[in-house]
């Protein structure tokens, strides 16, 4: 479990998929720029259950995201594509319901995220890709600090058949003390 001011994480389990799914049905714009497709709770059911395979391999670390004044879950993220050998790991798959969005829930979540990643994975590279049409995705990864590399055309084809182009940002080992200042300092002037 990764403990914040605002939000805790903790392990996906199958037992929080009909929660999520809720979430997800009060607002499907929430699937707008979701790789997988999520039409149907069997559709989650079958990602979760793929998610918790590769966990199982120690390529993923998914998590749900709990609001800690109601201790509900409110989102999910997770940690995935994990080199073990190259140190390097990939940040995504996140959203977050309708009421935590344009708050400190992203900020905080993240800053746990990426302190996992560089002080107890200690990885040398966090990779953040996103849909190029995902504006309010690519401000949030830049507000973290994140260092804007370049754009992969024809990155991969969505389930509805889009073909996608995906911004890639990173932040590396060396980044890591400066943006970790900073977004504990966002936290602190506003918690």
């Amino acid at each position: 479990m990764l403990l914040g001011k605002i939000v805790h994480l903790k392990l996906l389990m199958h037992t929080d998929v009909e929660k999520l799914y809720r979430i997800i049905q009060r607002d499907p714009s929430i699937t707008s720029y979701l790789i997988g497709g999520l039409n149907t709770l069997r559709d989650y059911e079958r990602i979760v259950k793929k998610t918790l395979a590769e966990h199982q391999a120690g390529t993923v670390f998914p998590f749900v995201v709990i609001d800690n004044r109601f201790n509900q879950i409110i989102g999910s993220s997770r940690l995935y594509n994990y080199q073990a050998k190259e140190r390097t790991i990939e940040l995504g798959h996140t959203w977050y319901a309708p009421e935590a969005r344009g708050t400190l829930v992203n900020t905080e979540c993240k800053w746990l995220l990426l302190q996992y990643a560089f002080e107890t994975l200690n990885v040398v590279r966090v990779q953040i890709k996103t849909d190029l049409r995902n504006q309010r995705a690519q401000r949030a990864i830049e507000k973290l600090g994140a260092v804007k590399e370049g754009v992969l055309r024809n990155e991969r084809q969505l389930d509805d058949g889009y073909v996608r182009d995906a911004v890639v940002y990173s932040i590396i080992a060396t980044e890591w003390s400066e943006v970790s200042e900073n977004l504990q300092a966002r936290l602190s002037q506003l918690i």
